[in-house]
């Protein structure tokens, strides 16, 4: 069986090959002459974003024909820890790409799940605060919404069944767009289906209900005044199981740096089923959930995948995979990217058949390194998740220490210890080059601080995602809080 998985992913690099070998980048590497996945890593090499960049450059220009044949339809702005500042290629065949991962989990969501098939359905749906932005070619820069993700028949279905209708979200501030959210889902009496990215965006929404509930409630009296009066003790009470009865799927994010907020979204809709989602980048889709299944399935008929190991730095293909083993993913897109490095860790936690199935576990190029401690993100969560700290934790650098924003109680000396178990972060200390972690309480909302502070960076509200560790040194004119 691992036979036929190595077949697939040949049969998928070669098809992407072909279709772009007189493409710039194509005749630059020879793709014409690529028979196998040993030529294609020997020809062909490892790369990152600022090997694209030139490339980009000239495609925002207008030139063609670059890193493939296909015509850009647009250009994705990619999220870092607080910016977006680089621009991802899509073509009509990245995106099939997209849907040849996106269509299974629909099928298996809808299929397992059969009564969300009778009401309606919440899908992320980020504000869109400015006007589209083109390059000097016309070439539009960012999604509307993230249903363009889906073909027009999903995206003319879906829009029979949102809860919140996208447009009526665009264009819009955020205290608006939250406004208008929470009083479509509320005025939602058969709401089956939330899918969102990260966990702590619905406890955001349900947190401005909770605030908001008085103005809310009196403006769905006009709308419906039975609703109304039903959601007003229930809103009082929190009692937000109540509010959509019907609830059968969460689908969220729960791995890495969301699983905290897991168990609260489990609390709250205790009879609902709470659904990882896949392993998804800006770049390409990774894997997609399963039902009943540990980790997501590996997409291999959106992308070409090689992993490299954190045990011994080789590199490996999809049918080599071991589990209980951390790899970093590597794709090749119909896009344009070639052996390109996402940076996110991936745990292999078993497999359905011959295809592995993978967890997030973190990123491995957030690495901050002030006097060569070198603190990867990765290790930090492991750190912060043994000292079993709950809610808020971020670690970010200061001058010449490190802190701690978080809402734990939580004695510095015991985090200090825990960073010194990585040999270049103890041996800056024992040099002095860096000075003891200092904690910084929160006393504010800190998801709804950080939030803000990434979208006025440029992120997109429902692509943001929590790191345990930031590269950024001003959080300490963000948050409310004090150090200790």
């Amino acid at each position: 069986k691992t036979k036929d998985l190595a077949r697939m992913q040949k049969n998928k690099l070669l098809e992407t090959l072909t279709r772009n070998r007189e493409s710039v980048y194509g005749r630059l590497y020879n793709f014409k002459n690529i028979q196998d996945v040993h030529q294609y890593q020997d020809q062909v090499p490892l790369t990152t974003y600022e090997d694209y960049a030139p490339y980009i450059e000239r495609i925002c220009d207008g030139e063609s024909s670059v890193l493939t044949l296909d015509r850009v339809s647009m250009l994705e702005p990619t999220s870092g820890s607080t910016s977006a500042a680089k621009l991802v290629v899509y073509t009509d065949a990245l995106k099939k790409e997209f849907q040849n991962g996106l269509k299974p989990w629909f099928y298996s969501l809808y299929t397992n799940y059969p009564g969300i098939r009778w009401g309606k359905s919440y899908w992320s749906i980020t504000p869109v605060t400015h006007n589209t932005k083109y390059t000097s070619a016309g070439i539009p820069v960012g999604f509307e919404e993230d249903s363009q993700y889906f073909g027009k028949l999903e995206e003319y279905l879906f829009n029979w069944i949102f809860a919140v209708p996208s447009k009526l979200v665009k264009h819009c501030s955020m205290e608006e767009f939250y406004y208008k959210t929470a009083l479509n889902l509320l005025a939602c009496e058969n709401l089956t289906l939330i899918s969102i990215w990260n966990p702590t965006f619905l406890l955001l929404v349900l947190e401005f209900m909770d605030k908001n509930q008085k103005v809310l409630i009196q403006d769905l009296y006009t709308r419906d005044p039975k609703r109304a009066t039903f959601l007003e003790n229930v809103l009082l009470n929190k009692e937000y199981a109540s509010v959509w009865p019907d609830l059968v799927v969460i689908s969220c994010w729960c791995h890495g740096n969301a699983r905290k907020y897991v168990h609260e979204i489990k609390t709250l809709f205790p009879k609902a089923v709470v659904e990882p989602k896949g392993v998804l980048a800006t770049e390409g889709l990774i894997s997609f959930p399963v039902n009943g299944l540990a980790g997501s399935a590996l997409s291999v008929y959106s992308h070409f995948f090689e992993f490299q190991s954190l045990e011994d730095n080789q590199l490996y293909l999809a049918h080599q995979l071991e589990e209980d083993k951390d790899y970093a993913v590597i794709i090749t897109t119909a896009g344009g990217f070639y052996r390109y490095q996402l940076r996110d860790v991936i745990k292999v936690c078993g497999f359905m058949g011959e295809i592995p199935l993978i967890c997030f576990v973190g990123k491995q190029d957030r690495v901050s390194d002030l006097f060569g401690e070198k603190l990867n993100e990765v290790f930090v969560k492991e750190v912060l998740e043994g000292l079993q700290i709950s809610g808020f934790a971020m670690l970010a650098p200061k001058d010449n220490f490190y802190v701690l924003f978080t809402t734990f109680p939580i004695d510095a000396e015991m985090v200090d210890q825990g960073l010194r178990t990585n040999y270049h972060y103890n041996y800056c200390r024992k040099l002095g080059q860096l000075k003891p972690v200092r904690i910084f309480r929160l006393t504010g909302d800190p998801l709804q601080e950080y939030l803000g502070e990434c979208v006025k960076a440029g992120q997109r509200l429902g692509d943001i995602k929590l790191s345990a560790l930031s590269l950024h040194s001003h959080w300490d004119t963000v948050f409310k809080g004090e150090y200790l």
